[in-house]
C-alpha cells in the first residue's frame, strides 16, 4: 500500500454527478427561502450525496462519513464486469476495491481478492464499518473469490460478474451464504 498526495482527479462522470447536484440544489432554492450562504455550494453537493446515498442504504445521512468513498463507488456504478478488467470498459472485483480505495483513501493496492484478505485485518459482520473490505468464497474451490467494499446496514458496492458495478445487500441469500468476513486495512489520514 502507497499513500500519496494529491490524488484528487475529475473525470467527466464526476463533473455530470457535481452538475446535477448543483442544478438539484438551485431548483430546491428557487422554491424555498435560500437558508445558506452564498459560497457553501460544497457543503450542498456533500449534503445532496449524502441524502440520497442514505436512502440508497437506508441509513440517517449522519452516518455517512466519508464522501469521497460514495464519490468512487458512484463514478463506477454501471461499469460492466471484465475478469482482470482495470478500466470503465470493464472491471473485476479487486480491480473495483483499488480504485475504490485509490480515489477515497489516497492508498494505492494491489493483488486480488485472496491477497487483499490475507493483508486485511479479520472484521466479524456485525463489526463491519464504512469503507471496510467484504470478503466471500463464490467458486466450487471455496478459496477467497470475491470482494466488495461494505457501505453501512449491510449493504456493499462490488464488481458483480453478472451486473457489474453494483451495490448488493449482505442478507440476499447468496451473498449471506458465500460471505467469509470482513477486512480492515490500516489507514493513516494524515
Amino acid at each position: 500500500m502507497t499513500n500519496f498526495a494529491g490524488c484528487i482527479t475529475l473525470n467527466m462522470r464526476t463533473i455530470k454527478i457535481i452538475f446535477i447536484l448543483l442544478c438539484l440544489s438551485a431548483m430546491k432554492s428557487q422554491a424555498q427561502p435560500q437558508a445558506n450562504p452564498v459560497g457553501c455550494e460544497e457543503d450542498i453537493i456533500v449534503s445532496n450525496l449524502k441524502g440520497y446515498y442514505s436512502q440508497v442504504i437506508g441509513v440517517s445521512s449522519e452516518y455517512i462519513m466519508n464522501t469521497d468513498l460514495y464519490v468512487a463507488v458512484e463514478n463506477l456504478l454501471g461499469t460492466p464486469y471484465k475478469y482482470a478488467g482495470t478500466t470503465a470498459k470493464g472491471i473485476d472485483c479487486s480491480a473495483f476495491v483499488k480504485r475504490v480505495y485509490e480515489k477515497a483513501y489516497c492508498l494505492l493496492l494491489s493483488g486480488n481478492s485472496y491477497s487483499l484478505y490475507k493483508e486485511s485485518k479479520p472484521v466479524n459482520k456485525n463489526n463491519l464499518h464504512e469503507g471496510d473490505l467484504v470478503f466471500f468464497k463464490t467458486n466450487r474451490n471455496k478459496t477467497i473469490s470475491h470482494v466488495g467494499v461494505y457501505l453501512g446496514n449491510d449493504k456493499f458496492a462490488h464488481a458483480s460478474r453478472s451486473n457489474g458495478v453494483i451495490i448488493s445487500d449482505l442478507q440476499s441469500p447468496y451473498y449471506n451464504k458465500s460471505f467469509v468476513r470482513g477486512g480492515r486495512l490500516d489507514i493513516n489520514v494524515d
